[in-house]
């Protein structure tokens, strides 16, 4: 059963993500992501879910901010990075170093002192390389964040870790952001890839931004596409090396499944039929 509502308040809810990190009750479903030139995997974004008692399977969106702004940060990062390196471990040992696998942190969790450390001790000491590793920046950044999270950027991409924009076009700051941070890639909100139409004025607006965003160096990842119509105009761009992400190519899938996502699209099968 898949939960369409809330827990009843915060601390009930903080309350029960203690017990459940206790009891293994958080789980991880991986999307892949593809590029759609070449038509080739290029990797996975890592993504929580909570396997809640009395709530069925619940998405981060009814918890993970709340989670956030708690003590319980620190170890809901913790265990993302730890099950996130194993999984690159795996793939080490299966000869598929060539995928990149990505995280979601917020601002506070990306400026945690200790993080680019623990980074490098953890990736040396499996024999993992940092630049397979991308942390995607969630949630809301505040202009008085902008300083030190910029030296937080700095601090991981120094060991070898990219960073991603994520949900580029959903806030009134995020042209800003582009401009400030000194991200890796940039990854657009489902909202702007729901605007596009064919020859409309909304396609145009999200093209331009496109283009802005690649004159800036980034690279670009394309998420929510969630039709065929959608997924063949992200593949038309001309003259862009971009990455796609979204239902028509693949749903989320438990990591049971992973094998068989990589086993499909290299392939050579992208999105549905």
């Amino acid at each position: 059963m898949r939960q369409t509502s809330p827990i009843r308040n915060t601390f009930t809810l903080v309350s029960d993500a203690e017990r459940g990190l206790g009891q293994n009750e958080f789980f991880f479903v991986l999307q892949p992501k593809l590029r759609l030139q070449q038509n080739r995997l290029s990797g996975f974004e890592y993504l929580i879910r909570w396997q809640h008692p009395g709530g069925g399977i619940l998405e981060p969106a009814y918890f993970i901010t709340v989670v956030e702004d708690s003590s319980l940060a620190g170890r809901f990062t913790d265990l993302l990075i730890s099950r996130a390196a194993q999984t690159l471990v795996q793939w080490k040992m299966e000869g598929r170093e060539h995928l990149s696998l990505a995280i979601n942190l917020s601002a506070a969790e990306l400026g945690r002192k200790d993080l680019p450390g623990r980074l490098k001790a953890l990736f040396s000491s499996l024999g993992v390389r940092p630049c397979r590793f991308e942390i995607e920046l969630t949630g809301v950044v505040h202009p008085d964040q902008l300083d030190w999270l910029v030296d937080a950027i700095h601090a991981v991409q120094a060991i070898g870790v990219r960073v991603a924009l994520d949900d580029f076009g959903s806030g009134f700051n995020s042209l800003t952001l582009l401009q400030q941070l000194p991200v890796d890639t940039v990854k657009f909100d489902r909202s702007l890839i729901r605007q596009v139409r064919v020859n409309g004025e909304s396609q145009r607006m999200v093209e331009t931004l496109v283009r802005l965003t690649q004159n800036h160096g980034k690279r670009i990842v394309l998420t929510g596409l969630e039709t065929k119509e959608q997924f063949a105009w992200a593949k038309a761009l001309p003259d862009i090396d971009i990455e796609g992400q979204g239902f028509f190519i693949c749903e989320p899938v438990e990591e049971d499944y992973v094998d068989d996502v990589i086993c499909r699209h290299e392939g050579g099968a992208a999105g549905k039929e």
